[in-house]
């Protein structure tokens, strides 16, 4: 049983922090869980064993739409017992403002809006993981583009990075190849060393097989949708989009009621990643679902974004996060414990062009990819299955 006395001090820790009323009662039921795995509050560890154990116990945790409250609780336990936060992460308020470094963002910036072209939520991204890597490895305030070398990359990868995942590592590391590229293509510098770092090369032949969906697997997920209600016709919808049409969230987030043809079949994405419209061939199954959900479930609203919220601001737009969480509901409910993100469904549509011998220029006009080697990747094979398909090899004889 926990220790009811250090349950009632650690509310008062979140109350003495500002914690909400709502947060502290969904960090006590979460902490209490957590207490009586394994009977913990019964053991005397110290932070780093503590540390060890919250570790273990969040790895144990299946999918599900609270797990992302239970590390933050356990953390903000980990907290107020030790003293230590969980994981130091690194923050631009470490930093007094560098004039040369925000200088050289606002102008990767203007590369990345009028070159790369890209949308404005990678822009962020971008300029915010490379801001705070040039903070990081420059803190001395002597920054000049010319100063970079891999040892600023290897020591931000290794100890700066170290407490985040490897794909997210990877996702960071990448953002700041983009800008060392930038750096190559603008100011003529050699990074030659820091490009052929293994780790982060994204060509397609280094590059990790997508995760998909099986056949059964996406069985699972469409029939998880209850399509007697408003809700599970909208949110079947969506899931239909991002399978059927290799969508991005963002992208089904941003279709609109005049990005249809229906007299053609066909679909415009117009607000894509690259800045680029694409028009796709409308699938049948996709039309019937969005078809249903247009005359049995869209609340009435002056709207053009397709897909809107039912419950808060009824009629509003989903945003991306809205679109993303309810796909994430429905793998939770078809059970689906590898489910990694929607992007899951994007990939499943890419197997399915290469399984019916799509060609890679026609799956990089579907996707929205400006260069093939992006879509190149979906071509890799992964070795178990290539052995099922060629069989076991006869055994030599001599």
């Amino acid at each position: 049983m926990y220790n009811e006395m250090q349950i009632i001090n650690f509310e008062k820790h979140l109350i003495k922090k500002g914690y909400s009323n709502l947060v502290i009662a969904q960090y006590l039921r979460k902490v209490k869980g957590f207490l009586k795995y394994d009977d913990i509050s019964s053991q005397r560890v110290d932070h780093k064993d503590l540390k060890k154990i919250i570790s273990s116990y969040l790895a144990n945790i299946p999918l599900t739409t609270h797990k992302s409250t239970i590390q933050a609780a356990l953390h903000a336990y980990y907290y107020f017992l030790s003293g230590y936060q969980f994981h130091r992460r690194l923050n631009l308020s470490d930093f007094e403002v560098d004039s040369s470094i925000e200088s050289e963002i606002n102008r990767f910036r203007s590369y990345l809006i009028e070159v790369a072209r890209l949308s404005d939520n990678t822009i962020i991204s971008q300029c915010g993981t490379v801001r705070l890597f040039l903070y990081s490895s420059f803190p001395e305030k002597n920054f000049l583009p010319e100063k970079i070398t891999i040892d600023h990359i290897r020591t931000y990868l290794t100890d700066t990075l170290h407490h985040i995942s490897n794909a997210s590592k990877k996702t960071l590391i990448g953002r700041i190849r983009s800008y060392v590229k930038f750096l190559e293509f603008k100011d003529g510098l050699n990074f030659e060393e820091i490009l052929k770092l293994p780790l982060t090369s994204p060509v397609w032949k280094r590059a990790s097989v997508s995760k998909y969906l099986t056949n059964s697997e996406i069985d699972d997920l469409l029939s998880s949708y209850d399509l007697s209600n408003p809700t599970g016709i909208r949110d079947y919808a969506i899931a239909r989009c991002l399978k059927d049409l290799g969508l991005r969230c963002s992208e089904v987030a941003r279709l609109t009621l005049d990005d249809f043809k229906w007299l053609k079949g066909t679909l415009t994405i117009r607000q894509t990643k690259t800045h680029s419209e694409r028009s796709l061939p409308l699938h049948a199954v996709t039309g019937k679902a969005i078809e249903r959900y247009l005359l049995h479930s869209r609340p009435a609203t002056q709207e053009r974004i397709l897909f809107v919220r039912f419950k808060k601001e009824l009629g509003q737009p989903m945003g991306t996060s809205q679109v993303r969480s309810t796909v994430r509901r429905a793998a939770i409910r078809a059970g689906l414990e590898n489910f990694t993100g929607t992007h899951m469904l994007r990939h499943t549509a890419a197997k399915e062009m290469i399984n019916n011998g799509v060609d890679l220029k026609m799956m990089a006009d579907i996707l929205g990819h400006e260069s093939i080697e992006t879509t190149s990747i979906y071509t890799k094979i992964n070795f178990t299955e290539l052995q099922d398909v060629a069989g076991i090899w006869p055994e030599v004889r001599i």
